[in-house]
């Protein structure tokens, strides 16, 4: 196994790579990058969610564990329908609103 100091620089190098997250996970924007408006809301063949819904779904989740967190009085969506969008696709902008990105907006499917 070898001695403290043999091991130190490759314990410091697999830590190093364990906290840049590029271990066992592609990079957000590298899956994300030069995905096509077209397909946002479109659920691939044979799988249960769109591109969107799983987006929204980590967003929504995101947002009950930071809720949680700080604000003593948070309740948290009804699990498991309130983690996820009510629709396939993302809703279209109208001009001049936009949501509210600290509450998600979903209902029972």
């Amino acid at each position: 196994m070898g001695n403290t100091k043999e091991r130190t620089p490759s314990l410091r190098e697999h830590l190093l790579e364990l906290l840049s997250g590029k271990s066992a996970h592609a990079a957000f924007e590298d899956v994300v990058a030069g995905w096509p408006t077209e397909l946002r809301g479109v659920k691939p063949a044979d799988l249960p969610y769109s591109g969107w819904q799983v987006l929204e779904h980590l967003r929504i989740a995101q947002w009950d564990i930071l809720e949680f967190s700080h604000n003593p009085k948070h309740v948290s969506p009804d699990y498991p329908d309130g983690y996820w969008p009510d629709t396939e696709a993302p809703p279209i902008k109208q001009r001049g609103t936009s949501r509210s990105p600290t509450s998600p907006t979903t209902s029972a499917r």
